[in-house]
């Protein structure tokens, strides 16, 4: 456990990681909670894990805030899956892809209603209305994009799926990094971050990208026996078509995504050393969430994280 602490939260003081573990199991517990009213989770394991990234990112929040800002990360959890889940009739994900745009309540939805409930206790914080035009039009953004992306995958022939460069642009708003930030922007209640909001766009560009680029690594042989698109396996494609065998393309395709990512975290970690005062904590929240998510998935992956959460010793909180 001490050596999964390390590797995960090595950007974190050791001498933290106690304190910041115990508020990661508090924000656990009151998620719990909440899933029991919107049941959208299949794996339980997501929930410890979201709360301990939100955490790590966002260490100075209350609870109440870090809890908020997970439960934000369990929807996004709960739309991927039903997207992803080709037993789900594309009639059903169309019709609700219809009804979230339409933003109307709906009770006997329980993605919907949780999306209604996070929006509901997001607009009580006061810089709510300063960014809730970008809020809603992140969100939406990222249900269309899962719509394209489910649309791909079910794509029959190699010429009616996307090139790696128009995926990775899809990709980025799916990984859901703006709206992530635009929510954490709200909870940290900063108005000088709401004035120079519009600055962040290149390092939440580098966060979304290196996260949808992890994401892909870690996941490719899964996803490529499910059908499902992924970012190495495009790449792999258009190199092999120029010329590569398979297995050279592959680890070519690998060894490109590998470099894309360290310059992104090479530029998060300058623009986190450099930021204005005014984005200091987003700048510092971005390049550390994404430093966490590549931890993760150099070594193991949401399951493996959560069990951080789980004490070595005595029965859990939770």
């Amino acid at each position: 456990m001490p050596q999964l602490a390390s590797g995960l939260l090595a950007f974190v003081p050791v001498a933290d990681h106690g304190r910041l573990l115990d508020r990661a199991r508090e924000v656990t517990a009151r998620c719990d909670a909440w899933l029991t009213e919107y049941p959208i989770v299949r794996r339980p394991s997501v929930t410890a894990a979201c709360a301990l990234v939100s955490t790590a990112a966002m260490p100075h929040l209350r609870v109440t805030e870090l809890g908020l800002l997970t439960r934000w990360w369990l929807w996004i959890f709960g739309v991927d899956d039903v997207f992803d889940d080709r037993a789900v009739p594309d009639e059903r994900v169309d019709t609700w892809a219809r009804r979230f745009a339409g933003q109307l309540p709906a009770d006997d939805d329980a993605l919907l209603a949780a999306y209604g409930s996070i929006r509901g206790d997001l607009s009580r914080y006061p810089l709510y209305p300063r960014f809730a035009r970008r809020w809603r039009a992140g969100m939406a953004d990222i249900v269309r994009g899962m719509l394209r992306e489910r649309r791909w995958s079910a794509a029959g022939t190699p010429a009616d799926q996307p090139g790696y460069d128009t995926y990775l642009r899809n990709g980025m708003t799916t990984i859901s990094v703006r709206p992530y930030t635009v929510t954490a922007a709200i909870l940290a209640d900063e108005p000088a971050a709401a004035d120079s909001f519009a600055a962040l766009d290149p390092v939440i560009d580098a966060a979304a990208r290196c996260f949808r680029l992890a994401n892909d690594l870690r996941s490719a042989a899964r996803e490529r026996e499910e059908g499902t698109l992924n970012a190495v396996r495009l790449l792999q494609r258009d190199l092999t078509a120029r010329g590569l065998g398979d297995a050279a393309a592959e680890q070519a395709a690998r060894q490109r995504l590998r470099e894309t990512c360290a310059a992104d975290l090479a530029h998060l970690d300058a623009a986190r050393r450099t930021a204005p005062s005014a984005l200091a904590t987003l700048t510092r929240f971005l390049w550390a969430h994404t430093l966490f998510v590549w931890n993760m998935y150099e070594v193991s992956d949401y399951d493996t994280a959560s069990a951080l959460l789980r004490r070595e010793s005595g029965p859990s909180k939770e």
